[in-house]
């Protein structure tokens, strides 16, 4: 599967693209970047050390929005100053290009209906890219966001930090008639939480990306227990880019979504499931909580290390037992 990712890495973010370019079911043909875990000077210097760190650094990398397409430019505290967790990363090999936005259309069009595109950030990149192209969505094989919540939100009460970024950009997103377009919201990003144990095991493998992950989620784990009173951390992002190659992971449900865009429940994504709503379209497939976590750490571990089979199965078995 062809895919392009737009990302503002953000750790959970740089543990999803390593994932995604290192699993041979995806062909990532390009990375754009775009403001919200930090600004886009430092996502953009993030991305390409990940590229550097994968040694892909044949993929294109293009920045994009520097803030939403209204009001000011909204930020997370979940992963430290420079979104790594103050873990630094060479980037001296990796050439970012501008728009990001044109970089989409020019790559959807170039292979019509190839094309996954692959949002785990805000939304206002491909917002922009209707713009250019408002038959763009016709012209992809699919979408897969990771954002939204069918119950609560982790920024507000009612609003997911990736669609609170830009509302309005989500909420164009949604109307714009994607083919097979996937919403992964915190209902199942929730059960994608990263034990203790899991991450020491990260410590113990032998391998550079292993401890470099071990080293970024220290900031995310201390970011969990102070915010929430948890021992862990939650990898948002790497489940949906999980989802492009083992879909079995999650079930699916069928859903009218809508955004917010105003007051006091700006940013919520309002699901409606059309099994119950039968007058409304569905717009979107939805992530519910029904889950496969121990299966998806087996998926994330042994794709990164696969060498670490043996030992990653049975620490998993251990973590998540039922």
């Amino acid at each position: 599967m062809q895919i392009l990712i737009d990302t503002d890495p953000g750790i959970d973010d740089a543990i999803a693209l390593l994932l995604a370019l290192q699993c041979p079911d995806l062909d990532v043909v390009g990375i754009t970047t775009v403001a919200g875990n930090v600004g886009l000077e430092q996502a953009t210097r993030n991305a390409a050390g990940l590229l550097q760190l994968a040694g892909r650094t044949d993929i294109p990398l293009h920045y994009g929005a520097a803030g939403p397409l209204s009001g000011p430019s909204r930020s997370s505290a979940a992963h430290g100053l420079d979104g790594l967790g103050g873990v630094a990363l060479p980037h001296d090999r990796v050439e970012a290009a501008p728009d990001a936005a044109q970089f989409i259309v020019d790559t959807v069009n170039a292979s019509p209906g190839e094309v996954t595109l692959v949002t785990i950030g805000p939304l206002t990149n491909l917002a922009l890219a209707l713009e250019l192209d408002p038959g763009l969505a016709g012209k992809t094989g699919g979408l897969m966001m990771m954002g939204g919540a069918e119950g609560a939100g982790n920024i507000t009460p009612s609003a997911e930090f990736n669609f609170w970024c830009d509302p309005p950009a989500a909420q164009r997103v949604l109307a714009a008639g994607f083919p097979n377009p996937i919403m992964v919201g915190l209902d199942a990003t929730h059960q994608a939480f990263m034990s203790p144990g899991v991450r020491e095991l990260l410590y113990q493998i032998d391998h550079q990306q292993a401890r470099f992950i071990f080293q970024i989620t220290r900031e995310y784990a201390d970011y969990y227990w102070r915010t929430h009173r948890q021992v862990g951390a939650e990898l948002c992002d790497v489940l949906a880019i999980a989802l492009l190659s083992r879909p079995q992971l999650v079930k699916l449900v069928d859903a009218h979504v809508e955004i917010s865009t105003n007051g006091i429940t700006e940013g919520r994504s309002v699901v409606a499931r059309t099994d119950r709503f039968r007058d409304l379209a569905p717009n979107a497939k939805v992530a519910t909580s029904d889950v496969a976590t121990r299966e998806f750490f087996e998926f994330l571990l042994t794709t990164l290390f696969p060498d670490d089979r043996g030992d990653i199965v049975r620490v998993l078995d251990h973590e998540y037992r039922r």
